[in-house]
């Protein structure tokens, strides 16, 4: 049998899979947006690599204009452009980009169609410095999704791209270079678009910015990345709506929102991560993990190529639910926020931009980060939690001391546990046994225990005070006085006379129990209790001390 190959008009992809490239392509429409402002980060990139523009230069506008009925959003950058000569071959083109993986953040040439299902009309414009014009080229997406739907005739794909677009050229200034893409006249779920308040967290999440200048370990982080030689490419994002222009910057900052708002989650430290060999690094947040982050933009370690956002938490929670067989680990990815940077030109994301395709490349990341980032964060949260125990215990404790200290006077052996207690709680409270406590607690509880450290030595320099001496007839009498001439001594005196003076039997009588208040009796044993065998178990005692009482038991 001879084989031959297949005659290139028997082959027709039709219409239907627009639908694949556009409404089916994306879990949330507005990864669409996403799709532009990544083509506008590759071009920035391009301009800065000719030294079209500055090293640090580039942006990327979001605009929103139009009526509340039909708004109209716009993304502009002022990177290279297209060449006119070139532009509507490639802007009327599907999966047919030029552009490569290793350099690109996007490259398939199947995004930029993604806007048809949301609007009335998709403009692209776009000029080159050097050349005098702008070349526009309109989409009529109303007749696009005709075709796509299923009781359409049947049409090739490329038929259909070319009834429903057109091009034209304006004239434009020889030194600009731009692209703009414009999907006017929202429809559908393309109208919450147009919703700022929307808009601007989810820019946060999934842009190639930079940090917020208050976030405290941002330089640290930029640092690192120098250092192990892959720099986080950043451009500026802004956001136009109506007079109002705000700076997409990733959200991090050194508190989050938790489940309950009175306990944010407080950034202390961070920890970085390098695989050279693999081709990845990154940091997580070392915090006090008091809950479940609410922040959507930051909750959970991110995913990023060239920092642009690869789906959300949903990867690092399934990395952190197959550390156990239950699977209870995942849950806790959410208390914590970091970011995981691939940088092995292997790895490619999905062309839905949620995970990447597979490979023995991402395979050896996916294991590598799962044992040493999930992992970690599993162990913290938990530490954490074991920190704000030993937290309370410790609270309890200088409770307790200070409950003891609050006298006139303490009994030298008194002291010397007092003394002893405060410097094993002080040794308890060292930031490497309390991973994840709160500094401010600790400092909190440190500083106090300096104070009763010092009113403990103030009161070791304390005279014994002279126990009162009882009158015959039941009432106190004052101490006998010295006359101004010195004279005889009248056997009252503390060692003074023929016998033992009179306060030698009250200390007898004050070695005794009964002789103390019941108060600072009580606050004694509950001192003794708490060192000896914790403040847990003294209060467990005291409990049930309380209970006894409270069933009529003496």
């Amino acid at each position: 049998m001879t084989k031959a190959q297949v005659p290139a008009d028997s082959v027709i992809v039709g219409s239907y899979s627009l639908e694949s490239l556009t409404t089916g392509m994306y879990e949330d429409p507005r990864h669409c947006i996403r799709e532009y402002v990544q083509n506008g980060y590759d071009a920035i990139r391009a301009a800065r690599a000719v030294e079209l523009i500055g090293p640090a230069e580039g942006l990327v506008t979001v605009s929103i204009s139009g009526s509340q009925s039909r708004p109209t959003i716009t993304v502009n950058d002022d990177g290279t452009g297209i060449p006119s000569a070139q532009a509507v071959g490639i802007l009327v083109s599907v999966g047919a980009s030029t552009k490569r993986s290793t350099l690109n953040a996007g490259f398939r040439g199947i995004g930029r169609l993604a806007g048809i299902a949301y609007c009335t009309t998709l403009r692209f414009s776009t000029t080159v410095a050097g050349e005098d014009v702008a070349t526009i080229v309109e989409f009529d997406c109303g007749r696009l999704r005709g075709f796509m739907k299923p009781s359409a005739d049947y049409q090739d794909i490329r038929e259909v791209i070319r009834q429903c677009s057109t091009s034209d050229i304006r004239t434009a200034p020889v030194d600009a270079h731009w692209t703009e893409v414009e999907m006017i006249g929202l429809t559908g779920v393309g109208l919450e678009f147009a919703e700022i308040e929307k808009l601007v967290p989810y820019l946060r999440q999934v842009c190639p910015t930079d940090y917020l200048d208050r976030f405290t370990f941002a330089p640290r982080i930029r640092n690192f990345a120098e250092t192990v030689g892959h720099p986080i490419g950043s451009i500026e994002v802004e956001t136009r709506y109506k007079r109002e222009r705000t700076q997409i910057l990733k959200a991090y900052d050194d508190a989050t929102p938790t489940s309950d708002p009175r306990k944010p989650s407080t950034v202390n430290d961070i920890e970085l991560f390098n695989n050279a060999e693999l081709g990845w690094h990154g940091w997580i947040a070392r915090s006090n993990f008091k809950g479940e982050l609410t922040d959507d933009t930051v909750a959970g370690v991110r995913f990023r190529m060239k920092n642009i956002q690869i789906d959300g938490s949903s990867l690092i929670e399934t990395l952190g639910s197959e550390l156990t067989l239950g699977g209870t680990e995942g849950r806790l990815q959410r208390y914590a926020v970091g970011e995981i940077f691939i940088t092995n030109p292997a790895v490619i994301p999905n062309a839905r931009r949620d995970g990447f395709e597979d490979s023995a490349a991402w395979r050896q990341i996916r294991t590598d980060v799962k044992t040493k980032v999930a992992k970690r964060v599993v162990t913290l949260v938990r530490e954490a939690s074991k920190s704000r125990t030993t937290l309370r215990s410790i609270a309890s404790e200088i409770a307790g001391l200070a409950r003891t200290i609050d006298a006139e006077w303490i009994e030298p052996v008194v002291a010397d546990r007092v003394a002893a207690t405060i410097n094993r709680i002080l040794a308890r409270l060292k930031p490497e046994k309390l991973t994840g406590g709160d500094p401010d607690e600790v400092g909190g509880h440190v500083s106090r225990l300096k104070t009763l450290q010092e009113k403990l030595d103030e009161l070791r320099a304390r005279p014994k005070p002279e126990p009162e001496r009882p009158q015959e007839g039941g009432g106190n009498v004052p101490a006998p006085e010295d006359d101004d001439g010195g004279g005889a001594d009248d056997g009252n005196d503390i060692g003074g006379g023929s016998g033992e003076s009179d306060d030698v039997g009250d200390d007898d009588e004050m070695d005794s129990p009964d002789a103390w208040p019941a108060d600072r009796m009580l606050a004694a044993v509950r001192f003794i209790i708490e060192s000896e065998q914790g403040a847990e178990e003294a209060q467990r005692i005291f409990a049930a001390a309380a209970a006894h009482l409270a069933a009529g038991g003496p």
